[in-house]
C-alpha cells in the first residue's frame, strides 16, 4: 500500500491512497480508509474488518485465466486516457425515461436503474462514435459485489477481492435509441449472479469458466472488442473523516486500460461521474458525439 500526503498553499489537504487488487476490492479499500479515520478522530465504536474471505473462498489454481479478455493488451502506438464525465440528476432521469421499455405496459413502463441505463447509454454512444464492425465480437462487462448474493449476506466491512463478473454479448441491432434489449440482456447476465452461482464458486468454479461459456456459444474466432463497467455508487467514499470534516471530493485516478468505464456519486449524491478511460482515438470521437455532449455537465474534464 502507498500513501501520499498533499498539503496545498489553501490550507486543504488531499490524501492519495493505493493498494494492490491482489487482497482487496474496492469497497476493501473504502472501508479500511474510513476505518483508519474513524481511529484517527478518536471514534469508540469501531466495526472492525473481518478477514475471511479464504474461509469462504478457499484460494485455487487459477491457471489458463486471461485478463486479456476484459482489458485486451495494448499496442506500442496506443496511448490511453482517462477523463470524467459528471452526468446530473435530471439528465440521468432524462435516460432512464427514454430508455423505459414502454412495450410492457403502456401504463407502468419497465424503468431501468442509474447504472443500467447509463451502461447502456456509454455503450451506445462508445458504439456509434467508434461505428464497430459487426464482425466484431463485443463483450460488456460489469463488476459485480458478491457480499449481497452469498446466504446468509456478509457484512459490508468483509475485506477481499469479494466480486466476480457478469459478461453480456449485446445484440448489434442495440445501437438504437431505445436500447431496451440491450438494458434486458444486461439485466438477465446480472440476475445470473445469485447465491446458487456463489455455491458453485465456493465450490471450485471458477469465473473464468464461465467466461468462456459464455464465449463459447458465439463466435469467438472474431476479433473481440471488451468494455467493463464498474460501479462505486453507493460505497461510502464521503465517509472519511480524520477529525477535519468529510471530504469535498474523492476521486479516480488514471487507468492504463481501454475500455473501461467506472461510475461514482458526485459529492452531493445527486448525480454520478463516469471515469472512463479510452484509447487516444476513441476518446477523440466520443467527445465530438453530439448526442453524448446533449448528456453530460459541462463541469465535465
Amino acid at each position: 500500500m502507498g500513501v501520499q500526503l498533499n498539503i496545498f498553499e489553501c490550507g486543504g489537504i488531499g490524501i492519495g491512497v493505493c493498494t494492490t487488487h491482489k487482497i482487496s476490492d474496492a469497497l476493501s479499500f473504502m472501508r479500511f480508509v474510513n476505518f483508519w479515520a474513524a481511529i484517527a478522530r478518536g471514534d469508540k465504536n469501531l466495526v472492525a474488518p473481518q478477514f475471511g474471505s479464504a474461509e469462504l473462498f478457499p484460494p485455487r489454481d487459477l491457471g489458463g485465466f486471461d485478463v486479456n479478455i476484459f482489458n485486451p493488451v495494448l499496442s506500442p502506438k496506443e496511448t490511453i486516457i482517462t477523463k470524467r464525465f459528471v452526468f446530473t440528476a435530471s439528465k440521468i432521469g432524462e435516460i432512464r425515461e427514454k430508455y423505459s421499455d414502454k412495450t410492457s405496459s403502456s401504463e407502468n413502463p419497465t424503468r431501468p436503474t442509474r447504472i443500467e441505463a447509463l451502461s447502456a447509454f456509454m455503450w451506445n454512444r462508445f458504439a456509434a462514435a467508434t461505428k464497430l464492425s459487426p464482425d466484431t465480437l463485443c463483450t460488456i462487462t460489469h463488476m459485480i459485489n458478491l457480499r449481497t448474493r452469498t446466504e446468509p449476506p456478509l457484512p459490508e466491512h468483509s475485506v477481499g477481492n469479494l466480486f466476480t463478473w457478469a459478461m453480456t454479448v449485446p445484440s448489434m441491432d442495440n445501437t438504437g435509441e431505445s436500447c431496451h434489449n440491450l438494458i434486458a440482456e444486461i439485466r438477465e447476465s446480472i440476475r445470473k449472479i445469485d447465491n446458487e452461482f456463489v455455491k458453485r464458486l465456493q465450490d471450485g468454479y471458477s469465473p473464468t469458466n464461465n467466461i468462456m461459456e459464455i464465449l463459447a456459444n458465439h463466435d469467438a474466432k472474431r476479433e473481440i472488442l471488451s468494455f467493463t463497467f464498474t460501479s462505486l455508487c453507493r460505497f461510502p467514499r464521503y465517509e472519511a473523516d480524520f477529525g477535519w470534516g468529510k471530504p469535498i471530493w474523492a476521486s479516480s485516478c488514471a487507468r492504463d486500460m481501454k475500455n473501461v468505464v467506472s461510475f461514482m456519486d458526485t459529492a452531493t449524491g445527486n448525480g454520478v461521474e463516469a471515469w472512463v478511460s479510452l484509447n487516444e482515438e476513441d476518446m477523440a470521437k466520443l467527445e465530438y458525439d453530439k448526442e453524448f455532449l446533449a448528456y453530460i455537465s459541462p463541469t465535465s474534464f
